[in-house]
């Protein structure tokens, strides 16, 4: 790239070239690029020195969704560039591919420790770099600004477990759940705490779990305090070892990331997903408004639970002769309701190109939506969703959802206000605690719970849209289609 004197010129855009007006448009404006240059002045003074994204994602090449093969790719991002260039696939660089019949989980260590040991030098000692746009020599520097990966990578590049009662790697031991006897799934509520001291609902009982929310919301901690944690776990590597049941440690292993000198000092090490966030949150509506077998959130466990925790007593089994009535819900749709819906969806025009073929996704018959894609899921979020339950829904409900869509539409854009930040965070704990108002708990799973962390992420380190998997998912598909035969 520093050969060409147009690309050189680019990698110094965010000095010479941005706008610099307060608005969160780069990386750079970011106070995790500022600590950076705060910490290491040597670093920062020039402008040339590369920070990079890492993002590694799992397929198989050969086109099928069966899980016979797996193919691990691990890409650098250079996030030196204009955010127009930064989504480019010819500024992607694909530096790892992990080939395999099974993925590499907690073993892709093994794989990143090579990476690892050039992004070190890189750090420490340079590379002698000819620039073509000044025609000069200088040292090149390089470090990772960031990661991002879907939920499970997320988990195994961390090494925090995303499973089980502390799934979440923010809130970590403060996480809040509750194990369900019927259906055994755990969820995470009591989203009453993320939100202002004195606010109207922490004080509702009736509406939520029959108590008043008097805690406050954990800091997530910093990197010194998570390297503390994993500093003396010993890690064993292999598929046949045997994991210990016993183990109860969140944290598995010491992350091959902290090998790095400047690990430790980033606010934001690895970043969620929206992406994945905004599908699962997508699916787990759609299911539950459509009532979409095995997808959706209600049913008899559903009303079971709520039996089991002494709430929603309106929604309580009640037996009618040898039978059990399941009383609907604010959210219960008929199926005339289901079919203007669906109706609406199948009869939608959108502009050539802006999405794929919605009406192909629904099956008016069934009364469901069947193959939806992260990007239709995106759609229907940022766009259709809300018109499509405008009229059909209580209102209460339907605001409800309507400030989701909004909320996701928001810290998606390109330009944020930072002065907006803190009424988006929070306005994402009151949409949690109103969806617990409305929605059984079996709706809050981690995908859920996980909408509270996103703003402070994007405060923190990076914009949504240059940190989200619809970038790598694009390459995954240029790289498929370079296998032809699977011989």
């Amino acid at each position: 790239m520093f050969a060409t004197a147009h690309n050189a010129s680019n990698l110094k855009w965010h000095v010479v070239g941005r706008i610099n007006d307060g608005l969160l448009r780069h990386p750079v404006d970011s106070p995790q690029w500022k600590t950076i240059d705060h910490l290491y002045p040597e670093f920062g003074v020039e402008p040339r020195n590369l920070r990079l994204g890492l993002a590694s994602n799992g397929m198989n090449p050969f086109g099928s969704l069966s899980t016979s093969y797996s193919s691990w790719h691990v890409l650098l991002m250079i996030y030196n560039l204009p955010p127009w260039l930064c989504v480019k696939h010819k500024y992607m660089m694909l530096c790892i591919m992990i080939t395999g019949p099974r993925q590499p989980g907690n073993d892709i260590d093994v794989y990143l420790t090579p990476l690892i040991e050039d992004l070190r030098n890189l750090w420490e000692e340079g590379v002698d770099v000819y620039d073509e746009n000044v025609g000069q020599t200088f040292r090149l520097r390089a470090m990772i600004f960031c990661t991002v990966n879907d939920f499970p990578a997320y988990g195994n590049l961390r090494r925090h477990s995303v499973k089980g009662h502390h799934a979440c790697p923010i809130c970590e031991k403060n996480t809040s759940f509750i194990q369900l006897k019927h259906g055994k799934k755990t969820v995470y509520t009591r989203h009453r705490r993320f939100l202002k001291h004195y606010h109207l609902y922490q004080r509702l009982k009736k509406a939520f779990n029959g108590t008043h929310e008097s805690e406050g919301a954990s800091e997530p901690l910093a990197g010194h305090e998570v390297y503390d944690r994993v500093k003396d776990i010993v890690t064993v590597f292999g598929k046949t070892h045997r994991k210990d049941h016993a183990d109860k440690n969140i944290w598995k292993k010491r992350s091959v990331f902290f090998d790095l000198p400047y690990w430790a000092n980033l606010h934001v090490r690895h970043c969620l997903d929206v992406m994945h966030v905004e599908k699962s949150v997508c699916d787990s509506l759609i299911g539950i408004l459509l009532n979409i077998k095995d997808k959706t959130k209600d049913g008899l466990k559903c009303h079971q639970n709520l039996v089991e925790l002494g709430i929603r007593y309106q929604l309580h089994l009640q037996a009618q002769g040898r039978r059990m009535y399941l009383p609907p819900a604010c959210y219960t749709m008929s199926t005339k309701e289901k079919k203007h819906f669906c109706h609406y969806l199948k009869n939608v025009k959108l502009p050539q190109g802006y999405s794929s073929n919605i009406k192909s996704l629904v099956s008016v018959n069934d009364l469901k939506l069947v193959g939806l894609k992260s990007h239709d899921c995106h759609v229907l979020m940022q766009l259709l969703l809300p018109v499509a339950v405008r009229g059909i829904l209580p209102e209460k409900v339907r605001v409800a959802i309507t400030c989701l869509c909004f909320f996701f539409n928001a810290i998606c854009s390109k330009v944020i206000d930072l002065k907006q930040l803190d009424d988006l965070e929070n306005q994402a704990a009151i949409i949690l605690c109103e969806l617990e108002m409305y929605f059984p708990p079996l709706f809050f799973d981690i995908m859920i719970h996980l909408i509270v962390h996103l703003v402070c992420e994007i405060r923190l380190c990076v914009s949504m849209f240059l940190c989200w998997m619809y970038l790598v998912e694009c390459y995954m598909k240029v790289l498929k289609a370079y296998t032809k035969n699977q011989y």
